[in-house]
């Protein structure tokens, strides 16, 4: 078998077993070099450890697993791989061409057909001489058919971009503080995730989105939305006020940031809730990027 992924600080255990666990490479897992030359669908399995580095995975001919080291397949918390980096736009020169937030990205994707399970990824740029600045953690989709199971993504402005294509989240963090979801023109499925603001307000000092472009699409469903999320709900893009075609919606969702009666008037309730088939398509469950064992 050729060489996997070379691993960083191994720290395994002795009672990490059970058929939850990921600890050794699948049959038939290849090597990255590898990876190019066959239209078969490809696993990389990453041992335990901390990578300090960028990862930018390009086309390829056929899909991608990347797995990493568990106990516990179904649980963010139980990931033992970190990928990170420090990388932000004051890094980017003034004269480059094309999406500046790429190349800051600690993992970016242009392949399509990609399923990555119990990884975390980390940009920790931070603020940037007491302000913000874009750090993107993982940048998915210059491709489409996306989906990410148990993972963790952190950053403290933008992220994770949803940029292109289908996309589903299940059972993962996304944590951040400044527009720390965003895209252009995914379709993206939150399923079962912890977002979290890691800004430094409290009680009611966060929003629940705003509009980059002016056919912003988010709806909030089923969801606990505690007591950071301000009364109004959403903002405005810097004052922009056109909001005429934003769709920004909420749908039985608890605790103490879910009341809606004092929300901006360009967002609204729904009667019955988006259904992941609305999204996706009544077949979704077999298309290959989608795991159902964890919605």
């Amino acid at each position: 078998m050729p060489p996997l992924a070379s691993p960083g600080t191994v720290a395994t255990d002795n009672v990490c077993n059970g058929p939850s666990a990921r600890t050794q490479p699948p049959a038939g897992a290849i090597g990255v070099a590898n990876i190019p030359n066959t239209t078969d669908e490809h696993t990389l399995f990453v041992f335990p450890g901390v990578y300090r580095e960028q990862v930018f995975i390009d086309p390829l001919n056929g899909p991608l697993v990347l797995q990493g080291y568990t106990c516990d397949t179904m649980s963010y918390a139980a990931n033992q791989v970190t990928i990170t980096q420090a990388k932000a736009q004051r890094d980017i020169p003034m004269d480059y061409i094309g999406d500046r937030n790429y190349p800051t990205s600690t993992m970016g994707l242009a392949a399509s057909n990609v399923k990555m399970y119990n990884l975390n990824v980390a940009n920790t740029a931070g603020k940037i001489g007491g302000k913000v600045g874009q750090a993107v953690a993982a940048y998915v989709g210059n491709g489409t058919d996306y989906g990410f199971y148990a993972c963790n993504f952190s950053s403290y402005q933008d992220t994770l971009c949803a940029m292109n294509g289908k996309q589903l989240y299940a059972r993962s963090y996304i944590g951040g503080a400044v527009d720390f979801i965003f895209g252009k023109v995914a379709t993206a499925w939150f399923e079962d995730c912890d977002i979290e603001s890691v800004g430094k307000g409290g009680f009611n000092s966060t929003y629940l989105g705003r509009p980059w472009r002016p056919y912003s699409r988010v709806v909030f469903e089923n969801s606990e939305l505690s007591d950071i999320v301000r009364p109004d709900g959403w903002k405005m893009w810097n004052n922009d006020t056109n909001t005429a075609n934003i769709f920004y919606k909420e749908f039985n969702n608890t605790g103490l940031g879910a009341a809606t009666d004092k929300r901006v008037t360009f967002s609204g309730k729904l009667d019955k809730p988006v259904l992941i088939t609305d999204t996706f398509g009544e077949k979704y469950t077999s298309e290959w990027w989608v795991d159902a064992k964890y919605l």
